[in-house]
């Protein structure tokens, strides 16, 4: 007897019955149409994970030096006219400027604009640095009656300014400190409190000092930042302060924001790095219970983090989806041959106790 020769087709995983002896039932059509709609719509729930851009962090020591921190900001004063508000900044090595100084230095931009009761725009109110002296220091006090009465019929029109520009700090701990010139206090008191004030105005400025007590809670510090971030933007930048408003519906006081700046490298799909930064905030306000002499503010006090944040954007490949794609409709379509047959039989055994 000859061997028997061995052929390729003895390799086959899938086997044919003849085509008679096939049986097609309308059960096994319903069964087949879930299948495909179940493959389909998990092959799809696949590619849009695979379509979808993924953040990943890692975390690292940041040993960057001699860097400069850029400072994005704008804000609101919906109840303070600009001719009452003053911006300085301040580190911890010693380094302070008032808004003159930042213009002379070149290492920032501040703007000011009036704006209405619903926060639009009237008109520009930028502030002129005087020739010399430190007229600008928020510390130093200046009455002039004129410049009283321009700040009384501000506040009678219910004005308010929007500050907004950019700084160029150093990456130590500092502030920026948005403070009420103390001559708008001389607001509070009445006429002949006033008037005592002025002619007084030379002991003041010569430091000898003054018996005066105006009343601060009278001002309203309140305030939206619409922005302040460091660093350019990038895609999930987290900037805690963004949109933050602080109504002060009964009284006034001093706000203090301690912001946490942590270095960021973000990486996009395609490799191109950002450097940035990020922060998070706690915030703590003292309320004026009235009769305080010192002007209500709000301070931005900030500290560089020494942990760097690296984000990169990720995406699977087509690899990866092909893989899953295969996983998903293999995975649909071989339960469903099993429940095909469970109710192929539960079908014939219904039809034999039957007959």
């Amino acid at each position: 007897m000859a061997p028997k020769r061995w052929k390729l087709s003895q390799m086959t995983a899938f086997s044919h019955a003849q085509e008679h002896l096939r049986v097609q039932t309308v059960h096994g059509a319903i069964v087949t149409i879930i299948g495909v709609c179940i493959a389909l719509v998990l092959f799809l729930s696949e590619v849009r994970q695979c379509m979808t851009t993924k953040q990943v962090q890692e975390l690292k020591v940041d040993t960057s030096r001699l860097e400069q921190l850029h400072v994005s900001f704008n804000v609101t004063f919906p109840a303070l006219p600009c001719e009452t508000l003053l911006m300085d900044v301040g580190d911890v090595s010693g380094k302070w400027q008032t808004e003159s100084r930042i213009k002379m230095a070149r290492n920032g931009e501040v703007h000011k604009h009036q704006v209405d009761v619903y926060g639009r725009w009237l008109r520009q109110a930028e502030y002129t640095a005087p020739s010399e002296g430190d007229w600008d220091n928020p510390f130093m006090l200046r009455v002039d009656q004129k410049e009283l009465s321009e700040i009384g019929d501000a506040l009678k029109r219910h004005e308010g300014c929007n500050i907004h520009g950019w700084l160029e700090v150093q990456r130590v701990a500092g502030n920026i400190h948005f403070a009420v010139r103390p001559e708008a206090l001389f607001l509070s008191m009445n006429a002949d409190e006033i008037m005592q004030a002025l002619r007084q105005r030379q002991i003041l400025l010569e430091g000898l000092g003054a018996d005066l007590h105006p009343d601060a809670s009278k001002l309203n510090i309140s305030h939206t930042i619409h922005e302040l971030r460091f660093g350019p933007r990038f895609p999930g930048q987290a900037n805690s302060l963004e949109g933050v408003s602080q109504i002060d519906r009964q009284s006034t006081g001093i706000d203090k924001y301690f912001l946490k700046v942590v270095p960021t490298d973000y990486f996009s799909l395609w490799g191109r790095r950002t450097h940035s930064y990020q922060y998070s905030v706690t915030e703590y306000y003292h309320q004026f219970r009235g009769g305080e002499d010192q002007p209500p503010a709000v301070y931005l006090l900030y500290d560089a983090s020494p942990i760097m944040v690296e984000l990169r954007e990720v995406r699977p490949g087509l690899l990866r989806l092909l893989v899953r794609g295969c996983a998903v409709v293999g995975g649909a379509f071989a339960l469903t041959g099993l429940f095909d047959k469970l109710v192929h039989r539960s079908v014939v055994a219904v039809k034999r106790h039957m007959l």
